[in-house]
């Protein structure tokens, strides 16, 4: 199971990502004549591609099989991770079309999992500190 999680863990992530995309498109935001909407499948589209984008950019950084425990490779996840957040947080507007939110949330929801992933790593290397200690 946690192979599978290492292997397709940042796949599903997109996916998670594409899906709340799609269910925030319905949402069209202010607009003059609300009756003239149509679902905006071009920009989801785009979404999607720029998710894709950010996901592989992360996935560079922490590639599995080179990783292992690098504290350097960790430093750079959450420099990138805080750079998104950054971005994503300086970009939110308000009336805008539902579809134009899901970077920022993206930021927010890679920066909460960067931070887990570095306590966790933390807490592991503490761990393993003490009982070759002993």
């Amino acid at each position: 199971m946690l192979s599978l999680l290492r292997k397709y863990g940042l796949v599903a992530y997109w996916f998670a990502f594409a899906l709340y995309t799609t269910y925030m498109a319905q949402f069209p935001g202010l607009m003059r004549d609300p009756s003239r909407w149509r679902y905006p499948w071009s920009a989801v589209i785009v979404v999607w591609s720029l998710l894709a984008v950010l996901v592989a950019i992360l996935y560079l950084v922490l590639r599995r099989m080179t990783y292992r425990r690098s504290w350097g490779r960790l430093a750079g996840a959450c420099a990138y991770s805080a750079a998104l957040l950054i971005l994503g947080l300086s970009s939110i507007v308000t009336d805008a079309p539902g579809f134009y939110y899901v970077p920022a949330v993206f930021s927010i929801v890679t920066a909460g999992v960067m931070t887990a992933f570095v306590l966790f790593s933390v807490g592991t290397a503490v761990v393993r500190k003490f009982r070759h200690a002993d």
